[in-house]
């Protein structure tokens, strides 16, 4: 399954059963506790230290962290909007998968123009 981290798409495999084997190294607790607002909050509280560096490379941490949202809430979309007050808002978003591929395919092409630059 694809999902959309800020600008970034994933490539998370059977989200449900990753969050059941890593919830211990995740460190959400028991995901059968957590409820849909409580994963989002875990989830921009993790990210918000390495929101401003655009470089950090998506790591299995980010699949993980992108696992606990697809099974608690459903969406295939987190995007972090900073607000006045220096915060982030969360969005969740259900993506067409076509936009995500596309996307990707898009990101990766840009990716490599800049290697070669």
């Amino acid at each position: 399954m694809l999902f959309l981290l800020n600008d970034r798409v994933i490539e998370v495999e059977m989200p449900e059963a990753r969050v059941t084997s890593r919830w211990r190294e995740i460190g959400c607790g028991d995901p059968a506790h957590l409820r849909a607002h409580e994963a989002v909050e875990f989830v921009k509280a993790r990210l918000q230290s390495s929101l401003p560096d655009c470089a950090i490379a998506l790591g299995e941490t980010h699949k993980d962290l992108a696992a606990l949202i697809v099974s608690k809430t459903g969406a295939n979309s987190l995007v972090l909007r900073p607000t006045a007050s220096g915060d982030f808002e969360p969005r969740l978003r259900d993506v067409p998968t076509i936009v995500l591929e596309t996307y990707q395919r898009g990101a990766a092409n840009d990716r490599d123009e800049r290697a070669r630059a």
